[in-house]
């Protein structure tokens, strides 16, 4: 019997010491969210693309076009000034400056006129050195002779503004060069044209309704980079012509490379190194949550503030990508999963809690003390607009209340923060929640939700119950007359107030609306001034994530 219960009990044993060593293994088995190995940011896109500009790198730039497989390499073109590109469009060319148009052949235009109709000179050729002979051969006879590539190597000539014109030239050429076949090229809204920028020649027409890569050309002392108007960049660029006809313009490069590029956009490298760790912590978390917000225009994020302000590698400094590398893979976590590190520049004194800036209520972004981030050049700010300038924000908005009567703020978070600010109009009034009075009015303008709001026809009363001075608006006040108590008109739009002294005239309907704030941003998250102060105060950047995003943690 004992030894019938010494097996039990040591079959028991067996059976706690397999568990506890299963329940070990899982509990510290942790599996750290994917970092990109690549990023692709928009530099140019959509209704701000920028449809005229320069690619240039210093040891050239190597071009390629998207194909099934992958990328084909076209060509590389040494010259360190690069190539000046513009769609394949209608131009007016006056004093130097090119303008696109919208042609018409019974338009009146002083200057030159390019067009996007060419000649084809021959076939396709069957590979860049074939075409460049023919295009050479022809170069007497015109001076705008070039290589284009739509389905293999094409020698086009002209930038013609219709098909006559064409037709026109075709018959000159049969008589010069009788050996070759001319057609017209007709317009297509792909195509883009490669300038050579130091010499104004066209070079190449490049069918861009798939991505033309652009890398520079690296050497084994020198970082390759390019540039992008007045930017440079790691990695390449990509272009390509969308449906609305514009030149979008991308940028891939290594993830880690990127945040290179983001930390100095969002702090000063002088800053103290604890806080460019921070910065850079929390940007590499955003910047992966980011991912996917421009899938619809050909890339991953933005480099504005929509997603994160990315400057390149033209802003790099040594500081914050030390602050980078000394970070690497460390990532900002609420029970182990990734979570948005929204930052701001000044909170003025205290963060807030989300659910009063946005809508959702998450448990990490907390409102907590900002005390270090006080002495910030953002503490207190004033901006004064008329009534007329609001009225004329809100009509943009397709906010229509008339003429303005007065601005009340309705509703107030614990922290200070206005939640609800109504307008009250002649045809109605209308509430604006949260931040949309910032978007309405400009974020600059209004740099945050925590103020408070005066006008030209606040009075300070003696409330009879209180006993205390209290401010009010002229328009919502009952006076004593010789009639007996009654609320002030507003027909003539003013009240006179005697003091001991003097008798002064008062709006009775504020013309003017003073916002007198704090901070500048939307207050949630990390305050960059914060972080700053705490990392002169000696925190180290796990303590500062750790204090602005409540309950997470840095691993």
């Amino acid at each position: 019997m004992k030894q019938h219960i010494h097996r039990n009990v040591t079959r028991m044993t067996t059976l706690l010491l397999i568990a506890v060593f299963i329940f070990s293994s899982f509990s510290i088995t942790y599996a750290a969210p994917n970092i990109p190995q690549n990023i692709k940011v928009g530099l140019s896109f959509n209704n701000a693309a920028n449809n005229n500009f320069i690619i240039k790198s210093a040891e050239g730039v190597k071009l390629s076009i998207k194909n099934n497989t992958g990328y084909l390499e076209l060509l590389t073109y040494p010259a360190a000034t690069g190539f000046k590109i513009r769609k394949d469009a209608y131009y007016n060319i006056v004093n130097n400056k090119e303008i696109e148009i919208n042609y018409t052949r019974a338009g009146l235009y002083t200057g030159e006129l390019d067009g996007p109709y060419h000649i084809q000179i021959g076939d396709v050729y069957p590979d860049y050195d074939s075409a460049k002979l023919i295009a050479d051969s022809m170069a007497s006879l015109s001076q705008t002779v070039f290589l284009a590539y739509e389905n293999g190597w094409r020698v086009w000539a002209q930038l013609y503004l219709d098909e006559s014109e064409c037709l026109t030239q075709i018959e000159i050429f049969k008589n010069e060069m009788p050996n070759y076949t001319y057609t017209v090229v007709a317009p297509n809204k792909n195509r883009i044209q490669f300038f050579d920028s130091a010499t104004g020649k066209l070079m190449y027409i490049i069918n861009a309704e798939q991505e033309v890569k652009l890398e520079p050309v690296s050497t084994a002392d020198k970082t390759g980079v390019i540039g992008f108007g007045t930017l440079t960049y790691r990695g390449s660029l990509f272009i390509k012509r969308i449906q609305e006809g514009h030149i979008n313009v991308h940028n891939e490069l290594p993830f880690e490379q990127y945040l290179y590029g983001v930390v100095p956009a969002e702090v000063p490298y002088s800053w103290h190194m604890e806080a460019l760790k921070a910065q850079a912590v929390a940007a590499r978390n955003y910047g992966i949550l980011n991912i996917g917000r421009h899938t619809a225009d050909g890339f991953d994020v933005c480099n504005g503030p929509h997603c994160q302000a990315y400057r390149g590698f033209g802003h790099e400094n040594a500081r914050t990508n030390q602050a980078v590398n000394e970070t690497n893979g460390k990532l900002v976590l609420y029970n182990d999963k990734l979570i948005p590190t929204y930052f701001h520049s000044s909170s003025g004194g205290r963060t807030e809690n989300s659910e009063n800036i946005w809508t959702a209520v998450l448990p990490y972004i907390r409102s907590v003390d900002d005390k270090y981030g006080l002495g910030s050049p953002h503490d207190n700010w004033t901006k004064q607009f008329s009534k007329k300038e609001i009225q004329e924000k809100l009509l943009a908005n397709k906010i229509d209340v008339g003429e303005i009567i007065d601005i009340v703020p309705l509703e107030v978070s614990d922290n200070g923060r206005v939640t609800n600010l109504e307008i009250r109009g002649t045809k109605g009034n209308t509430t604006l929640l949260k931040e949309k009075i910032r978007s309405i009015m400009g974020t600059s303008a209004i740099r945050s939700t925590w103020y408070k709001l005066s006008t030209d026809a606040d009075l300070f009363v003696m409330n009879s119950i209180s006993g205390k001075s209290e401010t009010a608006r002229a328009g919502s006040l009952y006076v004593m007359s010789a009639n007996g108590m009654q609320k002030l008109s507003s027909s003539s739009n003013k009240v006179y107030v005697k003091d001991q002294f003097t008798v002064s005239s008062m709006n009775i309907i504020p013309e003017n609306y003073v916002f007198n704030g704090k901070g500048w941003g939307h207050g949630l998250g990390m305050s960059q001034y914060g972080a700053k102060g705490m990392a002169e105060a000696g925190f180290n950047f796990v303590q500062i994530l750790e204090h602005y995003y409540t309950g997470a943690k840095v691993k």
